[in-house]
């Protein structure tokens, strides 16, 4: 990883963070403690907290912050931090020190590994082109007795001047098969036109979770360019809440020009084509009461709150809203890296006991959410502590209640 032109050795912590946040100085933080109580760490670690680690790195205690357990801990989810009077910025502040940490050898191996795979063959996972086309192909064909074809579904490549171009999460064609099979659903029940690309086939950014810019925005510029080269209007990203905050909200500035296109969402696609008619949804389809969590990058940090509950209104018969929700919604407890970080291990389903609890009080039998971060973190918590509710993504639940 570089990260040599964002810490150098001879700068304090300090003076490199303050640069990342445009000048904002950490002395006028009030210490008032309001992000301590929306913390939800602060039970794992009593020792440290955001507000400590301000402080730490205020008052020049590089060592203590950078080799801190909390940085490794922390979701990014910046609920601390999401009506702090100063406006500071946590996730900020942490990414800062992860790549110091990392800078001194203390990174996550599995995850500068999966960032090195990333920029030599275009994914995380390291999965070669032609292994993807494959796996992608067969994977639809596996779909030809539900949709009474004897080839199964189409599978674009490479197409040009297409509506879209879809970007997948790696857990599609590696851990998650079932959740690429309903994209592939999907698109042919709605009649999108859309395309893949065999040479750019992972929406995540390792890099950004570790502060190494350099190769963030490395990934996102292959994007980027991957699209303008298709022609795509639309690059639509995968239910993956940080590949989609990146691509929607930094990479403009990361690049300092405009894209040339839209990115989309697939939630935001599809709440556009039930609006259209091209989606149609039987009202009722999905039985029993059903919540929805709100993932960190998608709700807090774009603020798209309404449109999936739009869509789970539109096929359930009961919905139930947990508390507290959309800005304020409490993290799943495995974003920003943590889920990915084997050092983490089973702590992240111990520091997540506020969600289960959240979750279990609202009585449902189905959890929906649509990030495949969450969709991974809810459902190990569900198994961990024995909770009787199926956890699925909004596009899953679509997929099931769409009339033919």
């Amino acid at each position: 990883m570089n990260t040599s032109e964002d810490q150098p050795t001879e700068q304090k912590l300090k003076s490199v963070i303050l640069k990342a946040h445009a000048g904002e100085n950490f002395d006028l933080c009030l210490t008032c403690g309001e992000c301590i109580a929306r913390c939800f760490l602060i039970d794992g670690y009593p020792e440290v907290n955001p507000r400590k680690i301000i402080r730490q790195v205020t008052l020049g205690m590089d060592d203590l912050a950078a080799e801190s357990e909390f940085i490794w801990a922390c979701t990014l989810c910046g609920r601390c931090t999401t009506d702090c009077p100063k406006d500071l910025q946590m996730d900020v502040i942490v990414r800062k020190l992860r790549a110091e940490a990392c800078r001194r050898g203390l990174g996550p191996p599995r995850i500068i590994e999966g960032i090195e795979k990333s920029l030599e063959v275009g994914n995380n996972s390291g999965m070669a082109p032609d292994e993807f086309v494959d796996t992608a192909q067969w994977l639809a064909e596996e779909l030809e007795d539900e949709f009474e074809s004897d080839e199964g579904l189409e599978v674009p490549f490479d197409k040009e001047n297409k509506d879209i171009l879809y970007i997948p999460n790696p857990r599609e064609y590696t851990s998650n098969p079932g959740m690429f099979q309903t994209y592939l659903k999907f698109f042919h029940l709605t009649q999108a036109d859309w395309t893949l690309s065999s040479k750019v086939f992972d929406i995540t950014n390792w890099a950004y979770y570790m502060g190494d810019h350099h190769a963030a925005v490395t990934l996102v510029k292959n994007m980027v360019e991957e699209t303008r080269r298709l022609g795509a209007k639309v690059l639509l990203s995968t239910e993956c809440g940080h590949g989609f905050k990146i691509l929607r909200k930094d990479a403009e500035r990361w690049l300092g020009e405009p894209l040339g296109f839209q990115v989309m969402g697939i939630i935001e696609l599809a709440h556009q084509y039930w609006r259209q008619g091209r989606l149609s949804l039987k009202p009722g389809a999905i039985q029993g009461p059903i919540t929805y969590h709100d993932p960190c990058n998608v709700g807090r940090k774009m603020g798209i709150f309404e449109k999936p509950r739009d869509l789970i209104a539109a096929v359930c018969s009961d919905f139930v809203e947990m508390w507290p929700n959309r800005k304020h919604s409490i993290c799943c407890g495995g974003g920003g890296s943590v889920g990915q970080n084997a050092d983490m291990g089973t702590k992240r389903l111990e520091h997540a006991k506020r969600k289960r609890d959240q979750i279990m009080n609202t009585g449902a039998q189905i959890l929906a959410t649509c990030c495949q971060n969450c969709l991974s973190q809810l459902t190990d918590l569900r198994d961990r502590y024995a909770m009787p509710v199926e956890v699925k993504s909004v596009i899953e639940l679509l997929v099931e209640s769409m009339e033919s």
